[in-house]
């Protein structure tokens, strides 16, 4: 009987303790994925080419993104359609931004026949509500993932 007890002393002792430990584990992974990027990424990106279709032709594309705030607002021309969304800049416990859409319209797209399939999937997952765009440092770029999208700073020596 005394085992049971000093048992059941520990068990409550360890509710104790794993309780709050768990709650603020919690609580600080809910801020890391929620948070808002701070203003270090404030500015203007853009960049500007061709993508390679799946048929061999290329496609004229040029891309813009800005930063204000915790917020970002980006326009897509791939000819002939132009992709608007915007939405929240936000940061996890590591410092790894992703683009939160949260409004979106894509514009001009022509009979599908005509566009690349993967193209296709790219401008709607880029303004689909809820879509998460993770964003990678590549050199003073940042690389979009999910839309293999590249944006340079608008003063980046490389842009374009």
């Amino acid at each position: 009987m005394n085992s049971q007890n000093e048992t059941g002393a520990v068990g409550k002792r360890m509710l104790r303790v794993m309780a709050p430990a768990a709650l603020l584990l919690w609580a600080l992974v809910a801020m890391g994925t929620t948070g808002t990027a701070s203003s270090s990424l404030d500015g203007h990106y853009s960049s500007s080419g061709h993508v390679l279709l799946s048929d061999g032709t290329a496609l004229k594309v040029s891309q813009s993104l800005v930063f204000n705030k915790g917020r970002f607002y980006s326009m897509t021309r791939n000819a002939p359609a132009i992709v608007e969304a915007s939405g929240r800049l936000e940061t996890d416990l590591l410092g790894r931004a992703s683009l939160v859409v949260e409004e979106g319209q894509v514009h001009g797209l022509g009979s599908k026949d005509e566009m690349d399939d993967e193209l296709v999937f790219n401008l709607f997952y880029g303004v689909h509500k809820g879509a998460r765009i993770t964003l990678e440092q590549v050199g003073a770029c940042l690389y979009g993932v999910e839309t293999r999208q590249v944006y340079c700073a608008d003063d980046h020596p490389n842009r374009g």
